[in-house]
């Protein structure tokens, strides 16, 4: 096998068949441990040289629910996800749910920063299926763009938990200074997740929630809604 990469590693340049992908794909997709180590990275390697190699990828590789495939991807491309950009967005729009999630999957695991534009025209589409929603807005949390956390102010209200957790987390992220009395009254959620996650979102923005806090304090008598405030204020909070 590794007589054939490295005869695959010359010709690259002159050919980057469909078959010649699928082979060099059939050891860079296993997992990188003990002595497959050494031959994934040189399989993988190989095939990001490829000109074709991430259209190829995203064309037969995403949305065929293997997460251990999606986690090759995931690996190949993680220091130098640019080239993906393109692709990303179109898969976002496209219709194929099942690529939509491995797209969201991969943008998160990557932490993409460059495509707010497109995830928030997603919102509305997909707010009736929460688990892609929650990962929608995970994603415009780590774009690091303020602009748009206006579109994320409805989801702190949700039903569902994750997609409020995600939203609240996300707005902290963005430093969304405007959803800090949006955020405040979560500190006396029912869930226990969701008054930490409020708790760092808060902490995030502390420069100017802390006195927003101090005036729910004074009229307040609820007694976990003040042992959560207190947290915060003192910036104990435990996710980060």
């Amino acid at each position: 096998m590794d007589n054939a990469i490295s005869t695959n590693m010359i010709i690259l340049f002159i050919s980057c068949s469909d078959s010649l992908m699928e082979r060099l794909w059939k050891t860079a997709s296993l997992w990188r441990a003990g002595e497959n180590t050494k031959k994934v990275d040189i399989a993988r390697d190989s095939l990001k040289k490829c000109p074709q190699a991430v259209s190829w990828l995203f064309n037969n590789k995403i949305g065929k629910r293997d997460r251990f495939s999606l986690r090759a991807i995931r690996d190949m491309f993680m220091d130098n996800y640019q080239r993906t950009i393109p692709y990303l967005k179109f898969v976002l729009l496209s219709n194929d749910t099942l690529k939509v999630k491995d797209a969201l999957y991969l943008i998160n695991e990557w932490k993409v920063k460059e495509i707010p534009d497109v995830l928030w025209q997603l919102l509305s589409r997909y707010d009736d299926r929460p688990h892609i929603l929650s990962s929608i807005i995970r994603a415009i949390g780590n774009s690091n763009d303020n602009n748009y956390g206006k579109y994320l102010l409805e989801y702190i209200d949700n039903e569902d938990e994750l997609v409020r957790f995600r939203a609240i987390q996300s707005l902290g992220k963005l430093r969304y200074y405007p959803s800090i009395p949006h955020i405040i009254p979560h500190l006396k959620d029912s869930l226990f997740s969701i008054r930490y996650i409020s708790c760092y979102a808060l902490n995030e923005m502390r420069d100017s929630s802390l006195k927003e806090i101090e005036k729910f304090l004074k009229v307040s008598n609820d007694e976990i809604f003040n042992y959560f405030a207190y947290l915060t204020i003192n910036g104990n909070c435990l996710f980060k």
